[in-house]
């Protein structure tokens, strides 16, 4: 199995929006060949903003690799892009293996 992190902080005044995007593309993903999980965890808030760490698990490497090029992901990047403006500080992105 192949888990992919990202890491994110985002703007207390954004949080609603934030979560209803992730909300979206996740009903994208779930039709993605070899997606098998998603996570969105809200941890640490400050009073300025909220960290998470959203999941994903992909049956390998090479399944999450296909997905980067295919429409689906298209379709997701073209109906929720990325809004930086959410963000307090850069995306952080992790990538692993599972092991056992």
């Amino acid at each position: 199995m192949f888990i992919v992190v990202d890491k994110f902080e985002i703007l207390n005044v954004y949080l609603f929006c934030f979560e209803t995007d992730w909300r979206y593309r996740l009903e994208k993903l779930q039709q993605a060949k070899g997606f098998v999980n998603f996570e969105l965890m809200r941890g640490k808030c400050s009073g300025i903003f909220t960290a998470y760490n959203c999941q994903t698990k992909w049956v390998s490497q090479k399944h999450f690799l296909d997905w980067l090029n295919s429409d689906n992901f298209l379709q997701i990047r073209e109906e929720t892009p990325s809004n930086y403006t959410f963000h307090y500080s850069p995306p952080e992105h992790e990538c692993y293996e599972l092991v056992m």
